[in-house]
């Protein structure tokens, strides 16, 4: 009898210890379906909202209803197909004024075929210029932006491989090589940098040639008496170098990156601002028979 008393002691005490591990069980459940709010609180938890469909504006709804095709978006990479990075110059401001960094591209629109000048914010039909760096322009459609970075160019060894997913683009037709670079366009060069430099070192080391240089062009004066350009007059001296970069004689130069040629002092400044490879490009504005054209120099 003590041993089945004894037993059933055990017993009885294994059925309270399974019952209060059942009830420990259902407490932590309980708590763990509260909210947050509620737990802080000890309020109850209010009922999940109903899920409603998201409301279509009325001209999506037409359309849907009307069973035309919704416009598909622009594929990614449009923009990138069509432009390519030629270069990217400095706007060169007053040499007194406050110096800024205000960029812009030049664009190939191969579409079209034809060379765009654009800065920030400037719009080119099909595009927007959203941002102008060093080595990259990023492109709006309206609807989405693209990034389209410095396209390689003909001299070995020189820029990028283009923008990533984008076909590439042919490689640039050499029309003329001369020590300076090759000529790739009716009025585009890609320079070399270091021949330019080497060249700038010889005009150093001779006094006599460096004032030649500067001789070959002779103000060229407005109405008023004042300075608008300089025209070359190769027969005052170095006439094989502006010859070798597509200057011609009696060619005017009246801007150099947007800036205004009125001095010998801005001429001095955009020099400086070559040699310190602060210039990716060069665009030179001259009147050539009375015409206005612009030659770019796409420094590599």
């Amino acid at each position: 009898m003590a041993m089945a008393n004894k037993g059933w002691t055990w017993a009885a005490r294994a059925l309270w210890a399974l019952a209060a591990l059942l009830a420990l069980r259902l407490a932590v459940g309980l708590w763990a379906a509260r909210t947050p709010e509620a737990a802080s609180t000890g309020e109850a938890t209010s009922a999940p909202e109903p899920f409603r469909w998201p409301a279509l504006d009325a001209e999506t709804w037409k359309s849907f209803r009307s069973g035309a095709p919704l416009a598909p978006p622009a594929p990614v990479g449009a923009l990138a197909a069509r432009y390519r990075l030629a270069g990217v110059f400095l706007i060169l401001s007053d040499p007194t004024a406050a110096a800024s960094e205000n960029r812009c591209a030049i664009l190939d629109d191969l579409q079209e075929q034809r060379q765009v000048l654009a800065g920030e914010g400037e719009d080119m039909g099909a595009a927007r210029v959203v941002r102008v760096a060093a080595d990259h322009v990023v492109l709006s459609d309206g609807r989405h932006e693209e990034t389209i970075v410095l396209a390689a160019g003909s001299l070995a060894g020189q820029g990028k491989g283009g923008t990533a997913g984008a076909p590439a683009p042919a490689p640039s037709q050499i029309l003329e090589t001369t020590r300076f670079g090759n000529r790739v366009g009716e009025t585009r060069w890609e320079i070399n940098k270091q021949a330019v430099l080497d060249y700038y070192q010889e005009m150093m080391d001779n006094p006599e040639r460096l004032v030649g240089l500067f001789d070959a062009m002779e103000p060229d004066r407005d109405e008023a008496g004042k300075v608008a350009g300089y025209r070359l007059n190769v027969a005052r001296g170095e006439k094989d170098f502006y010859t070798q970069v597509g200057l011609q004689d009696g060619d005017v130069v009246r801007k150099v990156n947007s800036m205004r040629m009125t001095s010998q002092r801005r001429a001095e400044y955009f020099i400086g601002e070559f040699v310190q490879d602060r210039l990716g490009a060069v665009v030179i504005d001259v009147e050539r028979n009375g015409q206005p054209q612009k030659l770019v120099y796409l420094v590599k």
